[in-house]
């Protein structure tokens, strides 16, 4: 999987992040990227309204984070992620 990133910082600290994949099943796809605290406890709240893991039954890890891309019925996706502070 090809995965190319751009991150954007504002004067105030906020990123926006936009992505390209050349996995994904439409030629333009909206999303945003949702930090969370709870990993488990958002994940599941995305799924109660109907959001799809994009990799099916896994997360990707690594030793900084875990995240998931959730995909809604209309085609809208959230990054979820969550930071491992250590």
């Amino acid at each position: 999987m090809s995965v190319t990133g751009i991150r954007m910082k504002d004067e105030n600290g906020f990123y926006l992040d936009i992505s390209e994949s050349d996995q994904l099943p439409v030629d333009c796809i909206e999303a945003m990227r949702m930090n969370v605290d709870n990993f488990d406890e958002a994940y599941r709240l995305l799924e109660d309204h109907g959001f799809k893991n994009f990799y099916g039954d896994r997360e990707v890890e690594n030793p900084t984070s875990i995240s998931a891309m959730m995909i809604a019925p209309s085609g809208f996706a959230v990054n979820l992620v969550q930071h491992i502070r250590k």
